[in-house]
């Protein structure tokens, strides 16, 4: 898949090296500009929010969500049976998949245990709860499914529980970027009202996130180039 190769390396950047020290170092080759805007983006992180897809029908479709998650302040998204290509996207995505964590799960099963303790969420039109009765207390994860069949029913049985956005009109369903849009949109902006803050990152959290950040900032060759020079 297109994201994995690029994921993986910073790992292994990240992995060999005490993320404290990556920053120390890269942030003499970034503008000042850009660290206070790393500081403001990562100031607003939830990592208590995740977000899936289940088998998108149209991978644009899928990939705009990326963009929508990540300007509303989630790092984290799940594609589950997807199929991916290199370099398919980036037009819909808009250069925001460098920023984000992009997971891919080759079945629901694979998918649920990476999650962990994630509370699980299915949009469904028969959904028991409606989206804004939705507790705001567990870190959660919402899942989708494609625009023609919605989550499947081996999906729906590995949720906790199922969710429905409210509709008022003649249409069955939203179109899926649009779903998630309302709902990570709507979900954030209560619990940010709970919260009284923009962002829940642990401080280990951000300087984690941070060291990757600066990393994508300058590029995996050109940082490599520069970490191995000095902490070789």
């Amino acid at each position: 898949m297109f994201f994995e190769t690029e994921e993986y390396i910073r790992e292994m950047i990240l992995k060999r090296r005490p993320n404290e020290r990556i920053i120390e170092i890269l942030a003499s080759f970034l503008t000042e500009e850009r660290i206070k805007t790393i500081d403001k983006v990562l100031a607003n992180r939830m990592g208590s929010v995740q977000i899936a897809i289940e088998r998108p029908y149209n991978i644009h479709n899928g990939l705009a969500i990326v963009r929508t998650a990540e300007a509303l302040g989630v790092s984290h998204i799940h594609f589950i049976n997807a199929q991916l290509k290199k370099g398919q996207g980036k037009g819909t995505a808009k250069g925001t998949m460098k920023w984000m964590h992009l997971h891919r799960h080759s079945s629901i099963e694979e998918f649920h245990e990476a999650i962990g303790s994630l509370i699980l969420v299915g949009a469904s039109t028969d959904g028991e709860k409606n989206l804004d009765n939705l507790s705001l207390e567990s870190p959660i994860c919402f899942l989708f499914g494609n625009e023609k069949e919605g989550i499947s029913e081996k999906a729906k049985q590995q949720c906790d529980l199922l969710f429905r956005i409210p509709m008022f009109g003649m249409v069955e369903s939203y179109n899926l970027s649009v779903a998630a849009a309302l709902t990570l949109y709507d979900y954030l902006k209560r619990k940010r009202k709970v919260l009284k803050k923009d962002g829940d990152l642990s401080i280990q959290e951000v300087i984690e996130e941070k060291a990757h950040f600066y990393i994508r900032s300058l590029g995996i060759e050109q940082s490599s180039e520069i970490l191995n020079r000095y902490l070789l």
